[in-house]
């Protein structure tokens, strides 16, 4: 794996970090990881990693979502994962307490506002991808919160 590439990842703006935090009820104490955030919802997040982690109702794994101004901790359970060249496609169920919801995706909402990437619709985005009229790449991350 391009080592250069995760430290671009971890070099982003707004960029998450994934670890795990229990297995099987223990507490897992091992050092954070860098992942390209693609999708995030208020209850699934979508991201590719370098890792390839096995899918288990028994593993919690924690995303640190930061900018410069704040980071806020997620807690998900791998649903599934897929091969991606030579990293790996997860999407993950959110678990975040009811009263916690309006707190992080007003966190996360001010995150994406602030990290002022080059924008452009989700249909002249896919329209353009399809007809490989991309002058230039685009970082799309699709966000509904």
């Amino acid at each position: 794996m391009n080592s250069s590439m995760i430290q671009e990842w971890a070099d982003l703006k707004l960029n998450v970090h994934m670890y795990i935090q229990e297995f099987h009820g223990k507490l897992v104490e091992l050092k954070r990881r860098p992942v390209l955030l693609l999708g995030m919802d208020t209850r699934a997040i979508t991201f590719l990693s370098d890792l390839n982690l096995p899918i288990s109702s028994e593993m919690l794994i924690g995303l640190d979502v930061e900018d410069s101004h704040v980071c806020v901790r997620l807690h998900a359970r791998l649903q599934w994962k897929q091969p991606f060249g030579e990293l790996t496609l997860y999407h993950s169920s959110l678990h975040i307490q009811q009263e916690q919801t309006l707190y992080i995706t007003g966190q996360l909402n001010a995150m994406i506002r602030d990290v002022q990437f080059p924008t452009v619709s989700r249909f002249q985005y896919e329209k353009a991808s399809e007809q490989c009229a991309l002058k230039e790449p685009y970082h799309y991350i699709d966000f509904t919160i």
